[in-house]
């Protein structure tokens, strides 16, 4: 997205007579740009530019763009648009939207849908946005188990254009209780005199409404399929969840996870208003400053030998760097082995054994070419060894700590990915001065 074209629109939502050219100039995006458009207007043109897309991508515009922006509009909007929006939305997107609009202009709405998107919507709504439940939609192909192959079929083609990713067709009983699962291409295959009962799969994986967004995922990576039913305790057929919302949650998660990590809040965005985004930053960063001040006083500790030796200085930032470097590459992996279900307590050992014996050649490598640099300018190979030294401790600890502390808080059920950032990279400066100057006072009487 060019800077010119943002100016453009902005010009464009300026003129009140210019609202035919706009549409002609919206036509040419797509879904996620017309999203990042309206992410960079000011509030009142954001809703302005909304209010002239086309009905038919209005709630997959609203769903793409920032939480900030899609409050803003939701919250501005009158009662009988987003009843308008709900109604044409599919029923998962419906829930999506009504969650993000305040209470009580969502109990308003609720009241003017109609009766049978409400009771579409109420069991989505039930379930927290974080389930399966949360994710389901109600729209799909459900028949009863005792038809033919080719009423199956006829009946299939009247009610495919209405439903997205219509490739699954759901057999039930009289009760409305899944028994089976058949495909569009397995009404095309097979005779079509046969009924859904002798052909359908009755092997097939479910989801309960309450199970975690997370699981889900992990439930369709290892099932490679398009979408999967959603059952009650009594097998009955509730909805489903399509793989379009479960990337989606893939990617959420991966986010998450990342900006958890750095610090950030995970509802963050980069065209979120200024004070916003220095209210969520600032906690981070003054924990940050706390545990800074931690390090501090261990290199306070060794003021003498700093005078002794300045030049240790020079050297102190890069200890520090690659320890801390090293510890959130080793970080980064935990968590995402956390996230992906791939760490136990039956390979924790191993992948430990792994980290640390990592961090020693590291550290020896990286340590032998900063102490031939340190010898070389300096003169002085004792001042080598120490570099050396300190640094093969100080990426050996990084392994060490940036393995154990992800489990340690995993264990005391806190998120790895909030708090293992902080104490890391604390603990890694300390091991790191500590170290450093450690040695170097034992060795003082040959540096100086």
């Amino acid at each position: 997205m060019q800077r010119a074209d943002i100016d453009k629109i902005r010009d464009l939502l300026g003129e009140d007579t210019e609202r035919n050219k706009l549409r002609k100039h919206i036509s040419k995006y797509d879904i996620p740009m017309l999203a990042i458009i309206i992410d960079q207007l000011d509030e009142a043109q954001k809703l302005k530019f909304y209010l002239l897309l086309p009905t038919k991508i209005s709630s997959d515009v609203l769903l793409e763009v920032s939480q900030h922006s899609r409050k803003y509009i939701l919250k501005s909007l009158k009662d009988k648009y987003i009843v308008s929006l709900i109604e044409k939305a599919e029923s998962d997107d419906s829930a999506d939207i009504l969650g993000e609009v305040p209470e009580q202009k969502a109990k308003r709405i609720m009241e003017h849908l109609p009766r049978k998107k409400k009771d579409a919507l109420e069991p989505l709504i039930r379930y927290g946005e974080d389930t399966a439940g949360g994710l389901m939609q109600s729209e799909l192909i459900a028949l009863k188990s005792g038809i033919t192959v080719k009423e199956a079929l006829d009946t299939a083609k009247k009610k495919v254009k209405y439903i997205e990713a219509a490739n699954y067709i759901y057999v039930v009983d009289s009760q409305d209780r899944l028994k089976g699962v058949v495909t569009i291409r397995d009404l095309i295959s097979f005779n079509q005199r046969k009924k859904l009962s002798q052909i359908m799969n009755r092997d097939l994986v479910k989801l309960r409404p309450q199970m975690d967004k997370e699981k889900v995922a992990e439930i369709f990576k290892n099932e490679d399929i398009l979408a999967l039913p959603v059952v009650d305790s009594r097998n009955k057929l509730l909805g489903r969840v399509t793989i379009d919302d479960v990337l989606d949650v893939m990617e959420e998660e991966a986010t998450e996870d990342m900006y958890k990590i750095a610090g950030v809040h995970p509802d963050e965005n980069i065209f979120d208003p200024f004070t916003k985004s220095v209210k969520r930053r600032l906690p981070w960063l003054m924990l940050n400053l706390g545990t800074a001040f931690l390090a501090a006083l261990v290199v306070s500790s060794f003021t003498d030998t700093l005078q002794a030796v300045v030049i240790l200085a020079a050297f102190m930032p890069i200890i520090a760097g690659l320890g801390g470097n090293s510890g959130t590459q080793t970080l980064t992996l935990i968590v995402r082995g956390f996230a992906l279900n791939q760490l136990s307590t039956d390979n924790y050992r191993k992948i430990l054994f792994k980290e640390i014996s990592i961090g020693i050649v590291n550290g020896m490598i990286l340590g032998a070419i900063m102490g031939i640099v340190a010898y070389l300018w300096q003169g002085n190979a004792v001042l080598g060894f120490v570099i050396f030294t300190a640094m093969t401790i100080s990426l050996t600890l990084a392994g060490f700590i940036a393995t154990s502390v992800p489990v340690l808080l995993k264990v005391l059920k806190i998120d790895p990915a909030v708090a293992s950032s902080v104490f890391i990279t604390a603990s890694i400066d300390i091991v790191g001065f500590f170290s450093f100057l450690g040695i170097a006072s034992l060795l003082i009487s040959w540096l100086v």
